[in-house]
């Protein structure tokens, strides 16, 4: 697990994510549900044997990146796989209730955001 920001987060996101799907994991300090989640999706990497990386984000200190992505709630979690976003919006559930759940982030929307930004994002989606 490594924490990014806009130094680094190109480097360990985007082009990670071209050998092997890279989780990205944002959240913050104060939020309840990323410290229940922030662990579980760690052991899940872990047990993956390095088929799957993870990075994460602290959206108090990394505004521009979770402005970008247009993070609205914490914990999400983005799975970027060829340098792209696939996947986010996993919420934290208990365990016991049901598993976490997934909104598709498609194409449509990558571009979108890369022609609102003028195509100048530093290399976030």
């Amino acid at each position: 697990m490594i924490d990014v920001n806009l130094v680094n987060f190109e480097a360990e996101v985007i082009e990670a994510s071209l050998r092997v799907p890279v989780l990205l994991d944002i959240w913050a300090e104060w939020c309840g549900p990323c410290k229940t989640l922030g662990p579980q999706l760690e052991a899940a990497v872990t047990a993956a044997k390095g088929k799957v990386a993870m990075a994460k984000v602290n959206v108090d200190e990394n505004p521009g990146i979770s402005g970008q992505l247009r993070i609205q709630s914490i914990p999400t979690v983005y799975a970027f796989w060829q340098g792209k976003p696939s996947a986010s919006g996993w919420r934290s559930t208990p365990r016991h209730r049901s598993a976490p759940s997934c909104r598709s982030a498609t194409a449509d929307q990558y571009a979108q955001g890369q022609a609102q930004s003028g195509g100048h994002t530093d290399g976030l989606p």
